[in-house]
């Protein structure tokens, strides 16, 4: 998966996803449509699958190690 220009809004993004998902599952469970339940129950069930692989897709995908020498300014002696 290609990394995102902006990799800090990608977990609010999926929460963002998570809780349309849930709106999508009150509204569907209030009107009582039938087929139209089934439908939205699935898109609120992909949404939300989407929404929490989002969510916690940094934590099984961590920056690779730094190689090579310490910036220019950077002090040899306090790296950590």
């Amino acid at each position: 998966m290609a990394r995102t220009e902006f990799p800090s809004k990608t977990p609010l993004i999926g929460m963002l996803m998570i809780f349309a998902a849930l709106a999508i599952v009150a509204f569907t469970a209030y009107q009582h449509a039938g087929l139209l339940s089934i439908i939205g129950y699935a898109v609120a069930a992909v949404v939300g699958v989407w929404g929490f692989a989002l969510t916690f897709r940094d934590l099984s995908d961590p920056p690779p190690p730094r190689q090579g020498p310490p910036p220019s300014g950077a002090d040899p002696e306090r790296t950590s």
